[in-house]
């Protein structure tokens, strides 16, 4: 036997109190490269001892998933599960009706809990045969059960460069009421939304102040849907579509309760209801599709990429993607003070976060695998809360709460994955 191999059967003897001394779950969910790794515990164990390497690994993955239910619980899609595990003669048809109705009747967190409890019962090997689902069905959950794997044998991005340029730093127009709720770059315009001011703050991207346009209420987010229209979302129930260079209001779309963060992407409108549920609609107020929001908590902001949602939770230190239906991706939980608030994207799918208590921006890569600091208080950084990226000319805008200061940047990307 290799010494490779000897060191993964110890390990796994040792694997359960090291795993209570030191991990924390969202290490564990956070994007490591897939379910197939447990292999390398399981063959090295059934060469030595193959009466007793099934019950080796058993006991360790029931640990792991027991361990980590609850995170579990917040990511699986437990009707995709439901199917396989009923094809696989896993859980009965009494069990799949109950984790649907479990589903139905409250929710996914719960249905998940349900379908451990089932599979539990039904199968001693509960747990292999629970990590082979996942990965059967559901690709986007990445579980690491191998501390120790080496980074050679997985892919990772060995550059993650990025050229910042300061292009501008001007001073909003400071008045009393100016607080700034979200920001954009459209047409070569920087368009601000004032909350209590009940206006659309608009300068050119050379930093002189063009014109003000007075809205019909508090405003909460906007949106760029082209060259001259942008969302608007207010304290209320509905959204407003604004053409900004005819100063009109083109169309009134009414939500079902309160519209709370809003974004836009290939004529959709993904639109927070009460923080808790996204409505996905068209620009007529016709809704696509629903679904809820990945934690029970405020969330700050969303934005939506070609093929991903990223939902910033600042008490939660977490930055989330999701597919456009959804269903979970990855999740980024950063150091304590790390609050990530406000986040747009780049043309390639990079994440730009702005985080206000630690007055710095990150940069995270598109699989959540990498991040790193753009922007510090060096910069001139205090309580920043607004960010947008421009894809079109790769500006950066950043909005300085604490000064009302507006930071311009130009920013180049060089990645390369090996």
């Amino acid at each position: 036997m290799s010494k490779s191999q000897i060191e993964s059967l110890d390990r796994v003897c040792l694997l359960k109190s090291e795993f209570l001394k030191f991990l924390k779950p969202t290490d564990v969910i956070f994007n490591i490269q897939g379910l197939e790794g447990y292999q390398r515990f399981v063959d090295p164990i059934r060469n030595i001892y193959p009466d007793r390497g099934r019950n080796f690994c058993q006991e360790y993955f029931e640990f792991i998933i027991n361990y980590l239910s609850g995170d579990l619980a917040d990511v699986l899609e437990p009707l995709q599960l439901c199917a396989y595990l009923y094809k696989n003669r896993c859980i009965e048809q009494s069990d799949k009706e109950a984790i649907e109705a479990m589903q139905s009747s409250r929710g996914r967190t719960a249905a998940c809990r349900e379908m451990f409890l089932a599979v539990k019962r039904r199968k001693d090997s509960w747990a292999l045969l629970l990590l082979e689902a996942i990965k059967e069905t559901q690709e986007y959950v990445k579980l690491k059960m191998d501390p120790s794997a080496s980074q050679e044998s997985v892919p990772f991005k060995s550059s993650f460069q990025f050229d910042v340029k300061l292009r501008k730093k001007f001073q909003l127009q400071p008045t009393p009421d100016l607080v700034i709720s979200d920001c954009i770059i459209t047409n070569d315009q920087l368009v601000f939304t004032g909350y209590f001011s009940e206006r659309l703050h608009i300068y050119n991207t050379y930093g002189s102040y063009n014109r003000e346009l007075k809205l019909f209420s508090r405003p909460q987010c906007i949106a760029v849907i082209n060259d001259d229209d942008v969302a608007v979302s207010y304290d209320q129930k509905f959204v407003e579509i604004i053409n900004i260079s005819t100063e009109q209001m083109r169309n009134k779309i009414v939500t079902r309760d309160y519209s709370c963060k809003l974004s836009y992407q290939n004529d959709l409108m993904y639109v927070v209801i009460d923080y808790h549920t996204i409505d996905v609609m068209n620009m007529t107020g016709e809704i696509i599709r629903s679904f809820h929001c990945p934690l029970n908590s405020t969330v700050q902001c969303l934005s939506p990429d070609t093929d991903s949602l990223f939902l910033t939770y600042p008490f939660n230190y977490a930055l989330y993607c999701c597919d456009l239906n959804g269903s979970s991706r990855w999740n980024c939980t950063f150091a304590t003070k790390i609050k990530p608030r406000h986040v747009t994207t780049d043309g390639n799918g990079n994440v730009y976060i702005v985080c206000y208590e630690s007055n710095n921006v990150f940069v995270v890569s598109p699989d959540g695998r990498h991040y790193k600091e753009l922007f510090t208080e060096k910069e001139g950084l205090q309580i920043p809360t607004r960010i947008y990226y421009d894809k079109s000319n790769d500006y950066l805008l950043v909005y300085n709460s604490w000064t009302c200061d507006a930071f311009l940047f130009d920013v180049k990307c060089s990645t390369t994955n090996e």
